[in-house]
């Protein structure tokens, strides 16, 4: 069995110039901490204690990540940390202000009408199709945020492309609080039961994604929002009123149970994402139009397949006797940045030969990362531990 644990000793001195000493190290921290004081000026200043208590946690918890990620020349563990933090706060905050508002987790046909359903961005793919043909956004909520849904269509838009143009694919191991969830259960051992996943299932989302597509086209209903979502069991679903309804809890939660927890856990993989996620194929095709791509030197790769065991998406595959590659699904996570004992898999600008250094690339990848995951996903958090507080202070 090959060990797969992430850590700098695995990579040994294969990059040197990416870890820094304490100064340069705080130095290129410090106007990330300039940006996190800019995103939560507001709780910081106007704020109840509550609210600032919120603000300066997320504050000093962004700080610490990103220096850890700048000290130790490591992306994925510092990342991970975030994340996972991220994926198990956000049904925290999102709950709360769910039973805040209505009283419950589940929402009734009523509020449904009134266009009161917080907008999910894994519905994007759904919407094209009926959006051309009946001229109608197919989603049940408002476009643009009002008191009774924060959560709008218009925002969350703008939010995913936005990050989307910046990350390409990076957007599900940097923003999609979903993905934080499942990468948690995935962590919780230090080597996989299940070690090895035959990469043409690589192939099932693009499945996932027409069946959701043509379905959302007949029914002109959100398909994989109404079936399949396996999310529905920790955000919001529809009250168990009817048989059909208790069936589609009855779906939600064993999908949740068998994809996100049971199957990461045993694999070390993130299977919801890598197989059954409608928006992963979506964000495999943006890498192509992203300047960052964590690369392979074919000179330096000895064919290990430590990158290829540790990928939490699959997104690594070689042929026969040749060097490994990265493909279209890669979530930028830096996992096999970290692990490669002979450095020969680095974040690049495309087009940049491997004579340029690494460190220049990761660095501009990881400013662009932390500019928006302190944006987006520090300002979750906050949300989040403001709600805890609350019941503290």
């Amino acid at each position: 069995m090959v060990e797969t644990s992430i850590s700098t000793k695995n990579r040994g001195q294969a990059l040197p110039g990416l870890e820094k000493t304490w100064g340069p190290s705080l130095l290129w921290t410090f106007p990330m901490v300039i940006w996190a004081l800019l995103v939560f000026s507001k709780g910081l200043s106007q704020g109840a204690l509550a609210q600032r208590m919120a603000a300066v946690a997320t504050i000093i918890f962004l700080a610490g990540v990103f220096l850890w990620m700048m000290k130790s020349g490591e992306t994925y563990r510092p990342r991970r940390i975030f994340f996972v933090v991220l994926g198990f706060l956000f049904p925290v905050g999102f709950i709360s202000e769910l039973i805040a508002q209505r009283g419950s987790m589940s929402i009734s046909l009523e509020q449904i009408i009134l266009g009161n359903t917080p907008f999910c961005h894994l519905a994007l793919p759904m919407m094209a199709l009926p959006g051309v043909l009946s001229k109608t956004i197919i989603f049940p909520g408002s476009i643009l945020p009002k008191p009774e849904n924060p959560h709008a269509f218009g925002t969350m838009l703008a939010l995913w492309f936005g990050a989307t143009l910046i990350l390409g694919r990076g957007w599900c191991s940097w923003g999609c609080f979903f993905g934080g969830i499942e990468e948690g259960f995935a962590s919780f051992r230090r080597k996989p039961l299940i070690q090895r996943i035959a990469s043409r299932w690589i192939l099932f989302p693009w499945a996932v994604l027409a069946l959701v597509v043509m379905g959302s086209a007949i029914s002109l209903a959100p398909f994989y929002c109404q079936w399949l979502c396996p999310f529905k069991t920790v955000t919001e679903f529809p009250a168990v009123t009817s048989l059909m309804t208790a069936v589609q809890f009855g779906i939600f939660t064993t999908l949740f149970a068998a994809l996100v927890v049971i199957l990461p856990f045993l694999t070390k993989k993130r299977t919801q994402c890598a197989f059954f996620c409608p928006l992963g194929p979506v964000q495999s095709l943006s890498n192509k139009i992203n300047i960052f791509e964590p690369k392979i030197d074919p000179d330096r790769c000895v064919s290990c397949g430590l990158c290829e065991k540790t990928c939490p998406l699959l997104a690594i595959g070689h042929s026969e006797g040749g060097p490994r590659r990265v493909n279209l699904y890669c979530s930028r996570c830096g996992a096999c940045v970290d692990v490669c004992r002979k450095g020969a898999v680095e974040f690049r600008i495309k087009g940049t030969p491997f004579t340029v250094r690494a460190s220049a690339p990761r660095m501009l990848f990881l400013f662009s990362s932390w500019i928006f995951a302190t944006m987006f996903g520090g300002s979750i958090i906050a949300n989040s531990l403001e709600k805890i507080l609350r019941h503290l202070v």
